[in-house]
């Protein structure tokens, strides 16, 4: 029942946004039509205006969508609520004077364009200030209570459990508490039960229908954190954390607001769904004339390394790619012949493992050239966490493992950012953070940074 009153509140209001649109719209040309007689050119008839009236309403309110205007608002303030109409407003004017300078026939007036805009960013903001009231009153009454579960139970969680009872008007309703480990001692915090442990999140969850998670644990390490932002994402619940004001506000992070207490809300990672055949087409376009071009300096290089050392010039290593899948890897041979083809990585460039001119090429990043097929081949790409090997992700917590639902990269973020300079976990992290927020803009840039690391040399052995 309470998700039907909320789409039907909902549909209510962008219904009354368009009646609203509507009116405006009708408003501007009759304010502008009383002026005809002090004007030296009149304005056109009202039916033409009537009949733009379905290219007018529809973009403005995909325009008010789109800037969340009606979503729900729970801990957004009046403050968001009024910047989220004037983009939706602005989006909206841009959207209508597109409208009127393509389309030949429908020539409106910038008068009747600039009041109609005016107009709605009065009648909007009014609606919009009119059903927040209304969602906060069916809050206050329990009907539309969200199920939420409170992950910490010191003063930080304590906290956080009085604002929310101060403030009925956000609508969550708090089923528990989990404590930083199991078993449990205590049997409820400030009059709500302890129901588990932090390992007991997914159980918890589901027996109690819970719809949204807050974490109010300022001593929770980043490696549990994440591992709690995975089970939410997979249970499809929604995930936020007490925070700091001061560290928040100097991030530029966007906050949720219950009364003073801050709030960061964590969604679920939303990418494009044209981002992946996009990124392909990137990939096929830039590697195949960069593996076509670099054909000659390969050629050569595989002939230093076998003048240099005894040895193939190639090294072929099985890596995971996405999914878990297993795939060969081909890289230059920068180590001697008789190296543990399953032993780490070099962490310093004074390795006994690395020839001289295998030394040279890793600065320079050249052994990573052959990658390119990998990339042609659709196992790799030029962006993504780099390929670990099998025995390594078979290590992963469950958080780590993430990293496996992208193709690897020949370069990314954490290359970029110190390369080999930075221990392992660190690398994980910035990969996490990387498929959260990936884009073709973010590819693009990492691309661009990576030539002037690989020109530095900054971290290379």
């Amino acid at each position: 029942m309470r998700a039907i009153d909320a789409r039907a509140l909902r549909r209510l209001h962008v219904l009354a946004d368009g009646l609203l649109i509507s009116g405006s719209w009708i408003a501007a040309w009759a304010a502008r039509r009383a002026l005809d007689p002090w004007l030296p050119q009149p304005i056109g008839p009202l039916g033409t205006y009537l009949g733009a009236l379905p290219a007018i309403v529809v973009p403005w309110l995909f325009a008010c969508w789109l800037f969340g205007i009606y979503r729900s608002t729970r801990t957004s303030t009046a403050v968001d609520e009024l910047q989220q109409v004037l983009r939706g407003v602005a989006l909206g004017l841009l959207l209508v004077s597109a409208i009127s300078f393509f389309g030949k026939e429908l020539r409106f007036g910038r008068s009747v364009v600039l009041v109609f805009a005016a107009l709605n960013l009065v009648g909007q903001g009014a609606s919009r200030i009119v059903f927040r009231g209304l969602e906060r009153r069916l809050h206050r009454s329990g009907l539309h209570d969200v199920p939420t579960l409170v992950v910490g139970t010191g003063v930080a969680a304590i906290r956080l459990l009085q604002k929310l009872q101060d403030h009925p008007e956000t609508g969550y309703r708090v089923v528990g508490l989990l404590d930083e480990s199991a078993p449990v001692e205590a049997k409820d915090v400030a009059g709500q039960p302890v129901l588990g442990g932090l390992d007991d999140l997914r159980g918890v969850v589901g027996k109690h229908a819970v719809e949204e998670v807050f974490v109010a644990m300022p001593s929770i390490g980043h490696t549990r954190m994440l591992s709690l932002v995975l089970a939410c994402e997979d249970l499809g619940v929604t995930f936020r954390v007490v925070t700091n004001l001061f560290e928040v506000l100097t991030a530029g992070t966007p906050i949720e607001l219950v009364d003073d207490l801050p709030l960061v809300r964590l969604g679920r990672e939303r990418v494009s769904p044209l981002y992946e055949p996009l990124k392909r087409v990137v990939d096929l376009m830039l590697a195949a004339p960069a593996l076509l071009c670099a054909a000659p300096i390969m050629l050569w290089v595989a002939l230093r390394i076998r003048a240099s050392s005894p040895g193939p010039a190639l090294f072929r290593q099985e890596r995971v790619g996405r999914g878990g899948a297993p795939f060969h890897i081909w890289k230059f041979r920068t180590m001697v012949r008789d190296a543990d083809p399953e032993a780490r990585a070099p962490s310093r460039a004074s390795d006994p493992r690395i020839t001289a001119y295998g030394r040279w090429l890793r600065a320079a990043s050249l052994d990573e050239l052959p990658q390119l097929w990998n990339v042609l081949r659709g196992e790799m790409s030029l962006v993504g966490p780099r390929p670990e090997m099998p025995f390594i992700v078979a290590g992963y917590d469950e958080w780590q493992r993430r990293r496996l639902s992208v193709k690897p990269g020949i370069t990314g973020l954490w290359q970029i950012l110190g390369r080999k300079d930075l221990p392992m976990h660190e690398n994980l992290h910035y990969d996490f953070y990387y498929i959260r927020n990936r884009s073709l803009w973010l590819d693009l840039s990492i691309l661009i940074r990576s030539v002037a690391v690989v020109l530095s040399r900054k971290g290379a052995f």
